[in-house]
């Protein structure tokens, strides 16, 4: 099985950034609901809104499965791994979510 996997990079209009690691190719309301958003909309409640960057990649062989909590341990204990020739990017994409505490979103 090949592993996927997201970089996950938020942004506040205030400047505050944070980045994870995250299984699979998220979709917007699967951001809404991870730790990271809800941890950066808890910090900075006065935000406008957040920037999202999911920047997505595989690795390994075989019909591709998200990649689960111990796989992504594992890329965090080896970040030299995600600039390897062993991982493929596929795809990126940047949306904004407006208004966090309402949840409109945007694609960018």
């Amino acid at each position: 099985m090949s592993k996927v996997f997201s970089i996950i990079g938020l942004e506040t209009n205030t400047g505050i950034q944070d980045v994870e690691l995250m299984g699979g190719i998220p979709e917007a309301e699967d951001i809404q609901k991870s730790q990271l958003y809800k941890d950066l909309v808890e910090d900075c409640g006065e935000s406008e809104y957040i920037m999202v960057s999911v920047k997505s990649y595989s690795y390994g062989e075989g019909e591709p499965e998200d990649a689960m909590a111990d796989d992504l341990d594992w890329l965090k204990a080896h970040p030299d791994f995600l600039l390897s020739e062993a991982v493929t990017h596929l795809q990126t994409k940047s949306l904004a979510i407006l208004y966090p505490d309402q949840g409109m979103q945007m694609n960018m």
